[in-house]
């Protein structure tokens, strides 16, 4: 039987309808009882499932209400974003400071000499009010301004949200960007009023109260392997979080349930697998900003260099109306991505770069990462208010994301994508990877910045690195086909272990970026600043250091990558 045919959508929606049972927040009695779920289906089928046990810093909202004060006083029920600042019983009263949708610019997010846009608008000690979805850099960039609170009204619904800039658990270096200020949300609905009054000018006194649980709690995370009889440890990586807002049926409760059959239906053929697969079930991604994903990553860093030969994650599928595929992807997988959307899922597509988004945790590792996402497709009735742009349903992150917006043949259908595209890269005899669209990113990207820079910076040097890095994965791609498997894939792999963290990270193996935006060679990003403040300005000189250091990070990758290729 053809892997598409095995997947059972009767055995996905009562999967789905399972998990449904209770509301997800990470650490929490309903989501310890989802694991527990998992585990025990899974176990039941003969498959290996170990539940990790460790301690995150997780956030949970809990009541929050907005009042406004004097002429017209009302207090608005609300709710707040978790790792925001508890007001305790006092809350925090300010001025309202209308900044519409102003924000972070659309800039890597470490420039920290960055004043920002709405400079104009007075907001130290006031409470801002912004028009549009809150994001962790426009929040971080009001509360450095001195914002002592801050309120988003949303175009549609309130959408639940972290406003955390720290993907993981914090280290001592990144601890002290956790929110000291507190936030509310708003649906437009709720909002309009509000909006009214600062448009024609009035100054409105407002009061937050805000509550969050923020706490290390432990923490529960089933991963589960079926290896290949070959005794082989190389293994293809899929996972999908399994903590979710209110019932989280589409999200990610679809997920969930569509891992579950995933692996089930890998366990049933792993006599014809070439390496295997491990099925992951990552906790914190909305309430610990990644944390499970991130503890991953950082606890089997050396065996996910050693072994991993690909990263997919699974978020969102199977709500109703999600007929498009919207494929992003590592540059070095991209080509196998295109073409696995037009054999297995009949679209023709162009895979966009990484997002950070959906537990993207093994950039800095290397491994190459991909995701299909499902989504709406343009003018659909159900698209987001905020963003309809990136096809998300407008009851994302809201109550309303319940079982009757599930399509449960929408659902197995894109389980079939996943399921045949995992089995071709568990039975491939090398993993697909083409370091030449690797290097033809970073060529395009170096050439961009140079022209940007206008000479101010001189790159000749990262431009020969790229030069070189792109005529050695040429020639390598020329011989490939005469080279043992084997050590092809074990070169290939290692050529992504060395160029990705520095094509798409800026902390790069050892640590992890800010939650915050998704660049191609995110560290020279500051080329832009470099000019903008002029070489020979104090600024400037503090920029030039970090470009400096940042060429030499990124050659030093390109280097070891090129000799990885050359040796073969």
């Amino acid at each position: 039987m053809a892997v598409q045919e095995r997947v059972d959508a009767d055995s996905l929606w009562r999967n789905l309808e399972g998990i449904c049972r209770w509301e997800r927040y990470t650490g929490t009695a309903g989501e310890n009882a989802a694991v527990r779920y998992v585990e025990a289906e899974l176990t039941a089928l003969g498959i290996d499932v170990e539940v990790h046990a460790f301690h995150s810093l997780i956030s949970i909202p809990g009541e929050t209400t907005l009042r406004v004060l004097g002429a017209g006083c009302e207090t608005i029920p609300a709710i707040t974003a978790v790792f925001g600042a508890s007001t305790g019983a006092a809350g925090v009263s300010g001025q309202a400071a209308y900044v519409g949708e102003a924000g972070a610019p659309d800039a890597p997010f470490t420039d920290p000499l960055y004043t920002g846009a709405s400079a104009e608008t007075p907001v130290a000690g006031r409470v801002v009010v912004a028009e549009g979805m809150l994001s962790p850099g426009r929040f971080h960039h009001f509360e450095r301004r001195g914002a002592v609170a801050q309120v988003y009204v949303n175009k549609g619904y309130a959408h639940e949200l972290t406003v955390s800039t720290i993907w993981g658990a914090p280290t001592p270096e990144s601890i002290a960007r956790l929110p000291t200020t507190p936030v509310v949300t708003l649906s437009r609905e709720q909002g309009a009023g509000l909006l009214e009054r600062l448009k024609r000018g009035e100054e409105v006194g407002l009061r937050v109260d805000a509550q969050t649980d923020t706490a290390w709690r432990e923490t529960l995370m089933p991963v589960a392997s079926i290896m290949p009889d070959n005794g082989s440890d190389e293994y293809v990586l899929v996972g999908g979080h399994i903590d979710s807002w209110h019932i989280g049926a589409n999200d990610n409760g679809a997920g969930d349930a569509t891992l579950m059959e995933l692996a089930r239906i890998a366990h049933e053929m792993r006599g014809e697998l070439r390496r295997g697969l491990k099925i992951a079930w990552w906790n914190g991604h909305s309430h610990g900003r990644f944390s499970g994903s991130t503890w991953y990553a950082d606890h089997m860093f050396g065996e996910l260099r050693r072994n991993c030969a690909a990263y997919l994650n699974i978020d969102q599928p199977g709500c109703r109306g999600a007929t498009l595929y919207r494929p992003f992807c590592t540059a070095d997988i991209r080509d196998w991505v295109q073409g696995a959307v037009s054999r297995l899922g009949g679209q023709d597509t162009q895979p966009d770069h990484p997002r950070k988004m959906a537990d993207q945790s093994l950039w800095g590792v290397g491994v190459p990462s991909f995701s299909f996402l499902p989504v709406l497709p343009p003018g659909h009735p159900d698209l987001q208010k905020d963003h309809p742009e990136g096809g998300f349903p407008e009851y994302w992150h809201h109550p309303a994301d319940t079982l009757d917006k599930m399509d449960k043949a929408l659902l197995a259908e894109h389980c079939r994508l996943y399921a045949a595209a995992l089995h071709e890269l568990c039975t491939l005899e090398r993993v697909p990877l083409n370091p030449a669209t690797t290097a033809a990113v970073v060529n395009e990207e170096i050439g961009r910045l140079d022209a940007l820079g206008g000479g101010a910076v001189d790159l000749g040097d990262l431009r020969e690195a790229g030069a070189r890095f792109a005529r050695a994965c040429a020639a390598l791609n020329a011989k490939i086909e005469d080279i043992d498997a084997a050590d092809a894939g074990r070169a290939l792999l290692d050529i992504s272990h060395a160029v990705n963290p520095v094509l798409y990270t800026l902390a790069g193996p050892f640590d992890h970026d800010p939650a915050s935006g998704a660049f191609r060679l995110p560290g020279l990003q500051c080329v832009a600043n470099f000019v903008e403040r002029g070489p020979g300005s104090d600024a400037g000189r503090v920029i030039y250091t970090r470009v400096l250091r940042e060429k030499n990070r990124i050659i030093a990758g390109l280097g070891a990558a090129s000799a990885v290729a050359e040796a073969l």
